[in-house]
């Protein structure tokens, strides 16, 4: 309660007590600040967390601040990051930038000071004067004053931006660095490895003016630029190679899209394909492998085995999960391509930027037939044409036969519907409330046979034992509880029953007595009602029942029955437990064995009202169907169904290929994860984006970009799903698009500098960053755009700048005006990624495999695989490692990641990392000193300096230039070389893979 007092005192200010020379709540920056980043939360309406931010009093109920005391006030400790941990807000977006924090900061410690009839108010977000959302133009070099010392950044354009910058705020900039400083940080930036004595060496050596642009295009043209920079990327599209969630299965054949990203980079695709590729390259790219590898994009991150595999789709966890797979395909391409957190509309419009529910669900509409799984790929364009083509075929043929369906059930109208719902609700009420431990008879899968072709016939016969007087025949359908299939599975769509004395009078007509036959129009599934037949007393042993066409799944058909029952003339089954043949059969245990049809057990139903209704419903429906299913009609089914059925046939035919873990609309199901063949599931609006609360249907769409834009994407009625991709895809590389060419220079800069012009690189709208250079933004992204979208291209144009090559040196003068040097008057230091830590690491020990690509290296032992997969990093010898290959080409799992990676800031595959974490614990050190992968490498960093040096002195001086990239001193030799001849090479050697000249790069 003091607490609460102190800090209302102290927050309400009047104009008698405020300095004059304090900035005001405004001035500051500090109201913007909290109204754009903490209000949608912590308001007076919804109070998230128990308190708001909306006005003064309100802050001081809190308690989330002590004026004057900085250090003391929660609302710092909660924005700043703790112990190496992330900050706890703003919850799913950015972290406030240093700029903001000291802002607030400084607030806090002038008093904190809010006028008492201030309150803040919510951003607008209704309109587009947004800066992103402007139109993208190229603005004008500037034509900076020359100065003392700025001659050599007068003839670059990007140095001409930032001088501009410099200028006006009196910034100074940085000489420039060093030959051996620019050789290791370029080294670094572009290839992720440290450059080699050798490669140093030259560099200083050559004196031309063309030394360092070669040096440049010879690291571009290196294969581990690509490696390098798709790692970048594989960060921001959460990558990894298990599925995440409770099980983390594996997913064995993710590597095909990293390596596709790869050499993606290493050949120069204009961006606009590489984009492309990744939502629609089936489609728009048809007959390149790329057009396939590319989708493994949309399916690269977290994936619910449990919500799609072990659950139906039509169960609320189904449905959930379902909807979150959409929801992060949507946010993957949206956070990924246009840095849009378009994700914060899935439950309410968006609070800051100008979409919809609407617009969020018609994006999630288009992949509303879209799943993750493996999927066939040909390296030979013409194959892969045939079977892209062969894919679409079947997609076209499934779609007519839906809409054949749609047409049929309109012309029942008002009864027909009302009966369907009826049927729906009578099969659950009349369902048998207790599971079967038999479930009957079930023959092979088999293609469905024709009515005249009997040999390709399924049949199932019972031997009575002796010849029998039969007066009737019963048969019970299945009922199998799996996966909700339900009552009268696989029972025969047409049927014949005859009767024999002897086994062989069944391949004569003449010899054999047929008892029943319903071969000549489709018969009703009786669901679990009993089919009685009555047989004028027909003397036989053997009963045969032949089904002439079988019960169609979505891809395969089958015979199934649960029971036959013969009663002779003194109403006894002498069926019960008669001796079972069949032309073939599932024995599987308990659930299925052709012995199980003479058991006496079947599904019966607990509520005879229902079942009786249900029959009786049943067929009155039937009815409206054969008077409405004209023979037209039934001509067009078969004609599909035949045409179907060749199109499969001759995709089998096709050569294997590879597979890779991408998007797909046809693959092998498992469990209740089944391909929709392409037919979209309905998308609804969910209020609250509660999946129990659906609105209306919509339609796939995107999002407007100004006032008024039409967002929806321009498709016919019967579009299929690859064309909604397609579409979406022209739409993000849009030449006009005014976000996605920002955001992508945005992150080639931001590797390059350690923070992008924007700071948020994933988003761009008002919760985001305003850029510190938009002019520069602004032309960087034109002249990507139209100058061949080559990656390369652009990297040569920072790298070449004066910006990019100053030095890393501090000055007092510049940090008072710029403390965060967001207008780069130096060079920013940075600390190497876990990637390239290790990377050095192996190549400094001499133990570095330049092999590329092919399955990810499992540097853990992989136990229980077939359930829950244990990953156990503990009990992997790196000693034993039959090599060690760039950290690219590890194999990433989401649940259990690599610890030793963790501790150096490793992207958290489980959510996109668009801005790696740079910390410094003590962690880090004892994990470079301890850790048995350090310790091995010593032991071969120490082996190697044997190898190339005799002396110990001499193996110093070469270990010191390895690990730093510059001669050692006499006394750091000295030193070394004591400390060696005490404890050893390799004890050294750990010290050397410890110094921070290694792990930082100026």
């Amino acid at each position: 309660m003091f607490r609460n007092i102190v800090c209302f005192i102290l927050v309400c200010s009047s104009s008698s007590c405020l300095a004059a020379d304090v900035p005001t709540f405004e001035s500051s920056g500090v109201a913007a600040i909290l109204s754009r980043r903490c209000l949608s939360c912590h308001n007076d309406s919804e109070r998230k967390g128990d308190f708001s931010l909306q006005s003064a009093k309100s802050l001081a109920d809190s308690g989330m601040v002590i004026s004057g005391d900085p250090e003391s006030s929660h609302l710092l400790s909660v924005i700043q990051t703790q112990d190496g941990q992330a900050p706890r807000m703003p919850k799913a977006a950015d972290p406030l930038t240093e700029k903001e924090i000291e802002a607030i900061k400084q607030w806090i410690q002038q008093g904190a000071h809010w006028p008492e009839a201030f309150e803040l108010k919510a951003a607008q977000v209704e309109s587009f004067d947004w800066w992103s959302f402007q139109p993208l133009e190229r603005p004008e070099i500037p034509a900076v004053v020359k100065s003392a010392g700025s001659e050599e950044w007068m003839d670059h354009p990007v140095d001409a931006f930032i001088l501009q910058a410099q200028l006006e705020n009196g910034l100074t900039h940085s000489e420039r660095a060093s030959k051996r400083t620019l050789i290791r940080r370029l080294t670094y930036d572009l290839t992720g490895l440290p450059p080699t004595p050798e490669e140093i060496r030259a560099f200083l050596a050559e004196t031309g003016d063309d030394a360092y642009i070669k040096l440049v295009d010879r690291l571009l043209d290196s294969p581990a630029y690509g490696e390098h920079w798709a790692r970048h990327w594989l960060d921001v599209v959460k990558y990894a190679d298990t599925c995440g969630y409770d099980k983390d299965k594996l997913r064995e054949n993710a590597w095909p899209y990293r390596d596709y990203v790869i050499r993606s980079f290493n050949e120069e695709k204009p961006y606009s394909k590489f984009v492309q590729e990744q939502i629609a390259g089936d489609v728009l790219f048809p007959g390149e492998s790329d057009g396939i590898l590319g989708l493994g994009f949309i399916a690269a991150g977290p994936w619910d085995f449990i919500g799609h595999v072990e659950v139906p789709e039509a169960k609320l966890d189904g449905k959930v999960a379902r909807n979150l797979d959409r929801d992060d395909m949507v946010s993957n391409v949206m956070n990924t391509f246009c840095s849009l957190t378009i994700q914060c509309a899935r439950c309410h419009n968006h609070k800051f930027d100008p979409f919809t529910q609407e617009h969020y669900y018609s994006l999630q509409s288009i992949f509303a037939a879209v799943d993750r799984a493996d999927r066939r790929y040909n390296t030979s364009p013409e194959i892969e044409q045939q079977r892209q083509e062969l894919n679409a075929q079947v997609q076209a043929n499934l779609e007519a036969q839906k809409q054949l369906k749609e047409e049929i059930e309109k012309d029942g109208g008002v009864e027909l519907k009302r009966l369907n719902r009826e049927i729906k609700s009578l099969e659950q009420l009349a369902s048998p409330k207790e599971k079967q431990p038999q479930y009957g008879y079930h023959s092979q899968i088999h293609p469905r046979p024709t009515v005249e072709d009997f040999k390709e016939s399924k049949w199932v016969q019972i031997d009575l034992g002796q010849p029998v007087e039969i007066s009737q025949l019963v048969l019970h359908a299945c009922h199998d509880n799996y996966a909700g299939i339900g009552s009268g599975f696989g029972f025969p769509v047409r049927y014949r029953i005859e009767g024999a004395l002897r086994v062989k009078d069944f391949a004569s007509d003449s010899d054999s007595l047929l008892l029943v036959d319903e071969t000549a129009e489709d018969v009703t599934n009786p669901g679990l009602q009993p089919v009685i037949h009555s047989v004028a007393k027909k003397t036989v042993r053997f009963i045969r029942i032949t089904a002439t066409k079988l019960s169609e799944r979505k891809n395969d058909y089958m015979f199934a029955l649960a029971e036959l029952e013969a009663y002779d003339t003194s109403n006894k089954n002498v069926a019960l437990k008669a001796n079972v043949t069949a032309l073939d059969s599932i024995e599987a245990p308990v659930r299925w064995a052709k012995n199980n049809l003479t058991d006496g057990i079947w599904a019966k139903s607990l509520n005879s009202e229902a079942e009786a209704k249900l029959a009786a419903a049943t067929r009155q429906r039937s009815a409206i169907l054969a008077r409405i299913n004209t023979s037209e009609r039934q001509s067009r089914k078969n004609l599909l169904e035949a045409e179907v059925k060749d199109f499969r046939k001759r995709l089998a035919a096709l050569p294997t290929g590879e597979m890779v873990y991408a998007a797909t609309t046809n693959f092998k199901p498992q469990g209740n994860f089944k391909p929709t063949a392409g037919i979209p599931r309905p998308v609804h609006l969910l209020h609250r984006g509660d999946i129990d609360q659906p609105r209306e249907v919509v339609s796939p769409g995107v999002v407007p970009l100004k006032f008024e834009e039409p967002w929806e994407l321009p498709l016919s009625p019967n579009h299929t799903e690859g064309e909604a991709r397609a579409e979406f895809a022209k739409w993000v590389t849009r030449r006009d698009h005014p976000l996605t060419w920002r955001s992508i220079v945005n992150r080639v800069w931001h590797y390059h500098f350690g923070e992008g012009l924007v700071a948020s690189p994933n988003d761009f709208g008002r919760m985001g960053q305003l850029p510190s250079h938009p002019e520069l933004l602004d032309w960087l992204a034109v002249e990507f755009r139209d100058g061949g979208q080559s990656f390369k291209e652009l990297h040569r144009l920072i790298v070449t700048s004066a910006t990019y090559q100053q030095a890393s040196t501090h000055s007092l003068q510049n940090s008072k005006i710029d403390g965060s040097n967001r207008y780069l008057w130096r060079m920013n230091r940075r600390r190497l990624t876990a990637e390239e830590l290790r990377d050095s690491i192996l190549a400094i020990s001499g133990q570095l495999d330049r092999t590329p690509g092919g399955p990810g290296d499992r540097l853990f032992v992989l136990q229980r695989p077939e359930h829950s997969p244990h990953y156990e990093y503990h009990l992997f010898d790196p000693a034993k490692a039959k090599r060690h290959r760039r950290s690219i080409y590890r194999f990433v799992v989401r649940s259990q990641p690599d610890p030793w990676m963790t501790v150096f800031d490793c992207a958290d595959s489980s959510q996109s990392t668009p801005k790696r974490s740079e910390t410094l614990t003590a962690l880090q050190v004892l994990s470079l000193m301890n850790n048995d992968f350090n310790l091995v490498m010593a032991e071969r960093f120490a082996e190697r300096l044997e190898a190339e040096r005799e002396s110990i002195t001499d193996q110093i001086k070469l270990g010191m230039f390895l690990t730093t990239g510059r001669e050692a001193t006499e006394q750091e030799v000295q030193l070394l070389v004591a400390h060696t001849r005490k404890h050893g090479l390799a004890n050294s050697c750990r010290l050397l893979l410890n110094l921070s000249e290694l792990m930082f790069v100026d």
